[in-house]
């Protein structure tokens, strides 16, 4: 797993295998952790409260080309196919749904 940041704007991850939904699950936990400045136990929800990780890990590891976008704990998360996990402070950088799936895309 790698990681790049920059200057609290976003944090970056990547994923090695996104059909690996404990892989996929810790990463984003860890990369919103960190965006956000929290602690793991400071966490107010878990990720299933906002989308099912199996779920998630089983589109991404279906498309060549796909995307995830959701928001999770006031924070954008966006997920690529390729194992690219961004996750932003801000979550109109994805566009606010509650809390809930955005969107899943796939290039024609």
């Amino acid at each position: 797993m790698s990681q790049r940041e920059t200057r609290d704007q976003h944090v970056e991850r990547t994923v090695d295998d996104v059909s690996s939904t404990e892989q996929l699950t810790q990463t984003i936990v860890g990369a919103v952790v960190e965006t956000t400045g929290t602690r793991p136990t400071d966490v107010d929800s878990l990720l299933y409260d906002v989308v099912e990780p199996d779920a998630l890990s089983n589109v991404l590891a279906a498309s060549t080309n796909g995307h995830v976008a959701f928001v999770y704990e006031d924070c954008g998360v966006s997920i690529s196919s390729d194992g690219t996990v961004l996750v932003v402070p801000d979550p109109a950088c994805v566009g606010h749904a509650g809390g809930t799936l955005l969107g899943v895309t796939e290039p024609p």
